[in-house]
């Protein structure tokens, strides 16, 4: 339910935002628009998705905090993919002046970032 809401969310959030004439930009980098070639960027997607699976299918005490953090990362990344497919850019929108310009998805990967090293050190404890 969280991997589909969280994509149906950036996925309106970025549609209002172009058919309303808000101010977006097409990135075509990856984060921050760091330049990357199409075929590294898909190797290191199979391999990141690859990684990302087999973890969460591991055993430990913080199961399902694990796998709420690694289902907002792949919901966010695979959102952004979406949008790579559909219009060859992703399209960000949150403009903070002081931060590179982002969208919902991008939020979700990092807060899914925090709550899976949450994670991995609560159960260090």
């Amino acid at each position: 339910m969280l991997f589909v809401f969280t994509i149906l969310l950036d996925q309106l959030s970025k549609y209002l935002i172009r058919f309303s004439g808000g101010f977006y930009i097409c990135n075509s980098g990856i984060s921050f628009g760091v330049k990357m070639p199409t075929a590294l960027f898909w190797l290191l997607w199979i391999i990141f998705i690859a990684f990302l699976t087999s973890y969460t299918f591991s055993k430990t005490e913080n199961q399902k905090l694990r796998s709420i953090g690694i289902t907002l990362i792949l919901s966010g990344a695979f959102s952004n993919i979406i949008d790579r497919l559909t219009f060859g850019c992703v399209i960000d929108f949150i403009n903070l002046k002081f931060w590179p310009i982002f969208n919902l998805a991008d939020v979700f990967i990092f807060f899914g970032a925090i709550i899976t090293i949450s994670s991995i050190f609560k159960n260090k404890n």
